[in-house]
Parts: C-alpha cells; sequence; structure tokens
C-alpha cells in the first residue's frame, strides 16, 4: 500500500495528499464516462476556445486518472509540469508522459478485468506514423483514430472507478 492512501473497510479510496485534497474534497468524486473524442476533437478546431480546452482537458484528465488509479501508489504529472518539461527537452518529454498515462490507465483496466483499448506503445505508433504522414488524409485520420481511443480508454477507466465505487450499474 502506498504511503498517500488509504483504503477504507467499504473500498473506499481516501489520498491524504494535497493534490488529491484539492480535486477530490471531502467525499468521493463521481468521475465523468461519457466524454465523446470526436466532439472533443470538433471543439478543438474552434480558434482560441479550442486552445484554451486544449489545456483544460489534459489537466482534468490526469486529475481523474490519478484519483481512478490511486490504488497504485504512482502519480501522473501534471499538464503544466509536462509542458515545462517539454520546454526543457525539446517535446520529447511529453511524449513519454503520455506513453505512461496511456500504460498506467491500460494496467488499472487490466487489474479491474477489463480490456485495455490503448497501451503508450500503440499510441506511440500512431502519433508517430500520425506525424510523419501529417500532410496526407491518412496521418490526419491516425491522429484523429489515436485521440478517440484515448478518450475511450479514459472514459473505461472512470467508469470502471465510478462502479467500483458503486456509483452507476455496470458498465
Amino acid at each position: 500500500m502506498g504511503e498517500n492512501y488509504k483504503i477504507l473497510n467499504d473500498g473506499t479510496i481516501v489520498r491524504e495528499d494535497y493534490f488529491f485534497r484539492q480535486v477530490h474534497g471531502n467525499g468521493v468524486q463521481i468521475l465523468p464516462f461519457q466524454r465523446k473524442g470526436w466532439n472533443i476533437f470538433l471543439i478543438s478546431l474552434i480558434p482560441i476556445f479550442g486552445w484554451i480546452y486544449a489545456i483544460v482537458l489534459p489537466c482534468l484528465m490526469v486529475k481523474e486518472t490519478n484519483i481512478a488509479c490511486a490504488e497504485d501508489g504512482d502519480h501522473t504529472r501534471g499538464f503544466w509540469g509536462t509542458f515545462g518539461l517539454g520546454i526543457i527537452t525539446f517535446g520529447i518529454y511529453p511524449i513519454v508522459w503520455q506513453c505512461f498515462w496511456l500504460n498506467r490507465e491500460a494496467n488499472y483496466l487490466k487489474r479491474h478485468n477489463k480490456k485495455s483499448i490503448l497501451t503508450g506503445g500503440q499510441w506511440f505508433a500512431f502519433y508517430f506514423f500520425g506525424i510523419l504522414l501529417s500532410f496526407s488524409l491518412v496521418g490526419v485520420i491516425l491522429l484523429i483514430v489515436a485521440w478517440c481511443k484515448f478518450i475511450r480508454q479514459h472514459n473505461e477507466v472512470c467508469a470502471t472507478y465510478n462502479e467500483i465505487n458503486n456509483f452507476v450499474a455496470k458498465v
């Protein structure tokens, strides 16, 4: 068991670090599990609003991952820390961060007998070939598919967490 959380008799996970108190509040939080990848993609195309949403959404999703996956004792770094390290590493760290984040979610799903949708290695392949072919329709499609798979997996992680905490019926 990790140092910064404990599991109560009813199965509720209680984290005791500053980050979790800020996100979690006093009670167990129901996590959103019905985001649509295509909707998010289309919103991100709107000038200015899309950029703001592209910053806010990963911040929220990382917090949700840290809440759902608290039992593993790890902590996924937030968006701003990743952004800063991305500048220092010339864009390499955010790619590595995304792979670790996806592997953490995939491992969470496997621990709870669910099928993972996207691992870090699979995402990297989609991303690499999508960027390589970014000036073609195939490259754009690869990037959109990777994004939609990522959102689907994150939704599944949140739905599993909600199910474990008896917030929703089995999904």
